[in-house]
């Protein structure tokens, strides 16, 4: 599994998301890492109702609140913790998880 390091932890604000592109097995691979109440947590930025990107801009995953991530074309409202879908068109799905880490200041995703 190959893990990249995609930022400093003080360039996610708490809350707050950052959009990274993983180079993984030669193919670029969009993702997101989301920190609520200093947990992070990476996916896939692939809604499972539509498959789009759950973004509309740069690095804007979380609803107004800050307390869920948010489909930014249809609404529909995830878990920060486990990405479970729990309101919108694709409820009871989820987004695909990728493992993420922090060492040394540093975060690190995992391609999946």
């Amino acid at each position: 599994m190959t893990e990249i390091r995609v930022c400093h932890i003080d360039e996610i604000g708490d809350p707050g998301s950052l959009e990274v592109e993983l180079s993984c097995d030669d193919e670029e691979n969009s993702a997101f890492v989301v920190k609520v109440r200093g947990q992070l947590h990476a996916y896939v930025n692939s809604c499972p109702h539509t498959g789009v990107p759950l973004n509309w801009l740069p690095d804007q995953f979380l609803d107004y609140s800050g307390e869920l991530i948010q489909c930014a074309l249809h609404g529909a409202q995830f878990r920060p913790g486990d990405g479970y879908c729990v309101w919108g068109p694709c409820q009871g799905q989820s987004l695909k998880s990728l493992p993420v880490r922090l060492l040394r200041q540093q975060v690190y995703v995992s391609c999946a």
